[in-house]
């Protein structure tokens, strides 16, 4: 997040502008952008006095626009401890401290700064959209209520309409729409507000309110309302006027993205993401739809690579940790896979599809009793998954219990009627239980659901030729043949030993 000269940044309002000394070489080389120059003049004031305050509170200043927070914080603090009463240092140090994710900090540094200045609304202001950012939407009206109303600015209107929305005070929250009217940028705050709240009619008639100039990001969220209500055609329009008046925004091209997936055109979903992705190269939330829609378009081993790099970006994020090993059990990848599956698993214990995901990566190594705790958990959670009873049949049929595979594999297909692998392994164990027609009958309506199973046409081919119908049998057998070549290598034969065609679905 850059800082601009004199101004620390807080995430949705505007920025707090104080200035804190007069005009010096140095601060004019950094309101210029020239960084290394700002940062040289300041080290030659430390240098012979390493408590100014306003050497300090510029090199802060220098750290936060170079994206150093933790640097930044030391510097902030360091200045609050020499003058406590610094609004301007205990600002910027909230500030670094949010960029941290470090919100309680940063609530009580903005407390203390308010403590000072009480008249000063850009605080009050701040310390309502960290509220909002945590969650504590009750807090933040209290906060937003302290500002008179003949004072109230424009730009904190989208605030209080998120606050009373989560507040599940819907009127109250719409009632604030004719109130931004001569805004364009609080016009367009509040309609994304409306959008974030599933009020995609109330952002589109607050997006009317816009009588200027349209600029990209207005097309922008005009794309995402139009979106949200299924108008798929107008909202790519709308999203491609956007990028064409900003063809950098990383965002306009996730959306597009977004649309071009829910058509089904995964490989122009794809492209499009390979597209952003070199325009915010450091984007976790670009990156994380990379890895799905690599995995959508085929791109196997792409998408696998972009999910160890999305491990490596966001360690302590648990949702993406577990994308990243859904494709890594996806591709087998079993050793990178499962230690990232039991940190999910142990940190979301109340989760079933993270013991699912645990479960199956067990069942691929064959670590028979850590899978049936897994998945015995996984069922206990949630009965309705099917994939957990899924691999319970795997798990029984890899164990050599083909009964207690088909009651798990019937079971999914109760549940399920049109799962083929399921299908395909209980005709494989009726197989085995030299059950020839219930083999013969289940097997047959996996292919009708799934004909490219290689291993159901071996086994269609097996049953067949049991019962005498050898020129049936025939043709199952070229069939598993020419399938077999295609079949990637290492890929497991058996449906009964094979994992899901798909991984968990990622929350």
């Amino acid at each position: 997040m850059p800082w601009p000269w004199r101004c620390a940044p807080y995430s949705v309002v505007g920025w707090i502008c104080e200035e804190p000394f007069a005009a010096t070489g140095s601060q004019a080389q950094f309101k210029r952008g020239d960084l290394a120059a700002a940062e040289s003049s300041v080290w030659s004031v430390l240098s012979s006095n390493p408590n100014d305050e306003q050497a300090l509170t510029l090199l802060g200043m220098i750290r936060g626009e170079q994206q150093r927070y933790a640097e930044a914080e030391v510097l902030f603090g360091r200045v609050v401890q020499l003058n406590p009463k610094s609004v301007v240092a205990r600002t910027h140090l909230a500030n670094a401290l949010a960029a941290q994710n470090k919100e309680d900090d940063a609530i009580s540094q903005y407390q203390q700064a308010i403590d000072l200045t009480p008249n000063n609304t850009d605080l009050k202001l701040d310390l309502a959209d960290l509220y909002v950012r945590k969650g504590e939407f009750a807090q933040a009206l209290s906060t937003l209520e302290t500002i008179p109303p003949d004072r109230f600015p424009v730009s904190g209107i989208p605030l209080k309409a998120a606050s009373l929305l989560a507040l599940g005070r819907k009127s109250d929250g719409i009632q604030l729409l004719p109130q931004v009217k001569n805004s364009s940028a609080a016009i367009m705050d509040l309609a994304e507000v409306f959008l974030h709240n599933d009020l995609a009619d109330e952002a589109l008639r607050t997006l009317d309110l816009v009588n200027v100039k349209r600029p990209a990001r207005f097309y922008y969220v005009k794309g995402r309302a139009l979106q949200a209500k299924g108008q798929m055609p107008a909202a790519l329009s709308s999203l491609r006027q956007a990028s064409a008046l900003d063809p950098r925004s990383a965002d306009t091209l996730v959306a597009i993205a977004q649309i071009y997936a829910s058509q089904d055109k995964h490989a122009d979903s794809f492209a499009t993401l390979q597209h952003a992705r070199t325009l915010n190269p450091e984007s976790v939330p670009v990156l994380r739809r990379f890895v799905v829609e690599a995995m959508q378009a085929g791109q196997h081993s792409v998408a696998l690579t972009a999910a160890t790099e999305l491990v490596h970006k966001s360690p302590e994020n648990l949702d993406d940790l577990y994308l990243a090993a859904a494709v890594m059990l996806q591709e087998k990848e079993l050793t990178a896979a499962v230690p990232l599956l039991e940190k999910y698993a142990a940190q979301r214990p109340a989760d079933a599809k993270g013991w699912l995901g645990l479960g199956m990566a067990y069942v691929e190594q064959r670590r028979n009793d850590d899978a049936r705790r897994a998945l015995d958990r996984s069922a206990q959670l949630d009965p309705t998954l099917t994939e957990t009873q899924y691999q319970l049949g795997v798990l029984a049929g890899q164990e050599g219990k083909p009964q207690e595979g088909i009651q798990h594999f019937e079971q999914v297909i109760h549940m399920q009627p049109h799962h083929a692998m399921a299908l395909a392994g209980l005709g494989a164990l009726y197989l085995q239980t030299r059950e020839l027609e219930k083999a013969l009958n289940a097997l047959q309506r996996a292919e009708a659901i799934d004909p490219n199973n290689a291993q159901m046409q071996y086994d269609l081919g097996l049953v067949l030729s049991s019962l005498g119908k050898s020129e049936e049998a025939r043709v199952h057998m070229e069939r598993f043949q020419k399938l077999k070549q295609k079949q990637p290598r290492g890929a497991s034969n058996r449906p009964v030993e094979a994992s899901p065609t798909e991984p968990p679905k990622i929350k």
